[in-house]
């Protein structure tokens, strides 16, 4: 899925900026109620002049379960990543995640996943660096609940920091689902 949003210059307004997102997913069956789930999410935002103005809700926000504005990595804190300076966002960024999910019910839907993730969010094109990404280990559930939505639980590890005056990993870092889509 490719998404565009094109702000400001001719179509009026203060905030002069395009935002775009790359977001490719793909499933591959492994064994009879085991799957494969992938996900590549690749992001840019430019202003198109100099010293624009960009809102909050524009900017690249990357960490925890992704709500409201931001994108799931799970094993660190809500929308807490942001290439070690801030938590205002970032005009870069990417994303890669692994899931095994093993299938336990189909109806409802439910099924149990182990994931691996690696992403990060820059300020720039000039910051961005491809070896510089948060990784992280887990696990999880959820359920599809009709008229509710999904219900799940992760629980990951974050093994980088994002601290730069620390070195130490992030650590555990649990996280409640509800009415999120899938991934």
């Amino acid at each position: 899925i490719w998404q565009s949003t094109f702000s400001g210059n001719i179509l009026g307004g203060n905030e002069n900026y395009h935002k775009h997102t790359f977001d490719f997913n793909w499933f591959s069956e492994m064994y009879d109620n085991i799957a494969m789930y992938q996900n590549f999410t690749f992001g840019a935002l430019v202003e198109l002049e100099n010293n624009q103005f960009i809102p909050y809700s524009a900017r690249f926000l990357l960490g925890g379960s992704g709500l409201p504005y931001g994108e799931m990595l799970r094993g660190y804190g809500d929308n807490s990543i942001f290439g070690y300076v801030s938590s205002s966002g970032g005009k870069i960024m990417l994303k890669h995640s692994t899931e095994i999910r093993f299938l336990v019910s189909s109806s409802p839907t439910i099924f149990l996943f182990l994931f691996g993730e690696a992403g990060n969010v820059w300020s720039d094109f000039d910051d961005f660096d491809l070896f510089e990404l948060k990784r992280s280990l887990g696990a999880g559930f959820r359920i599809n609940m009709p008229m509710l939505g999904i219900l799940g639980y992760d629980i990951g590890y974050g093994f980088d920091s994002i601290n730069p005056n620390n070195v130490e990993p992030f650590g555990w870092e649990h996280h409640i689902i509800f009415g999120m889509p899938f991934n």
